[in-house]
């Protein structure tokens, strides 16, 4: 578990490096949309900021963090992936539809049963077997159909919620939870997990996340040594600030 003095150390680490190609020497504070999150946060000084829409990167030499948009959290936020994929279609661009529904994901779907899952892909997959040749006057309905479909899911627990995040942020096979803890952070509520390798107790990573309206933001250590990573961690996770206002 970080000390107190681990995470002070850390803002002072991360917010005094020498300067690097995108994040200036001296303390900014961005606002950046991250998929379906706007979010405010501290660049760290000395480190990269590379900025692809659902997906916010962070990088010194060699090491990364990443902060992502992990799709929905919810079944009621599957809805809205599908209302959305909808609209495409309805505007005339099946394709980027077709794309956004095959994309879908969400813990509700990842921890179903087999069965469960089978069934409520079923109507879709009998439409668009073969997506060019897919019946129009079909696909409105097959729409219809996955989404009163997701009434069928039940709500996420929490240690569900977890080991979906760990397996998509950070990739959490063959890693043990050395500690977890919630945070308040500017008002939201976050989950902060520290993992090691669970056979050499080595290898020291850390993993953040929040559900935002019912979407899930993750922020994570995707490599680099964790002396160098975890006060950087620190500091960009202690000034993330989820906004209220809708993604532009």
């Amino acid at each position: 578990m970080p000390r107190p003095s681990d995470r002070a150390w850390g803002l002072v680490v991360a917010l005094g490096l020498l300067a690097g190609p995108a994040c200036s020497s001296r303390v900014e504070t961005q606002v950046v949309d991250v998929g379906r999150h706007r979010v405010r946060f501290v660049c760290p000084a000395g480190w990269e900021h590379l900025d692809h829409g659902r997906q916010q990167l962070f990088r010194r030499g060699e090491s990364q963090l990443s902060l992502t948009d992990l799709g929905p959290a919810t079944p009621a936020a599957m809805v809205e992936e599908l209302e959305a994929a909808e609209r495409l279609w309805r505007d005339g661009r099946r394709r980027d539809a077709f794309e956004r529904v095959r994309e879908l994901r969400a813990p509700a779907l990842r921890f179903a049963p087999s069965r469960q899952r089978a069934d409520f892909w079923k109507p879709w997959t009998d439409v668009t077997y073969v997506p060019e040749a897919a019946d129009s006057a079909a696909i409105g309905p097959a729409f219809a159909s996955l989404i009163e479909g997701t009434k069928v899911f039940a709500e996420v627990t929490p240690e569900h919620m977890l080991e979906y995040v760990l397996l998509l942020a950070s990739d959490g096979r063959g890693r043990e939870i050395a500690h977890r803890e919630r945070r308040t952070i500017h008002g939201a509520p976050w989950i902060e997990v520290e993992t090691w390798d669970r056979v050499s107790h080595l290898g020291r990573s850390r993993v953040a996340f929040v559900v935002d309206r019912g979407y899930l933001l993750a922020l994570a250590i995707d490599w680099g040594r964790f002396e160098r990573t975890g006060p950087v961690f620190e500091a960009v996770l202690a000034s993330l600030e989820v906004t209220a206002d809708p993604p532009r």
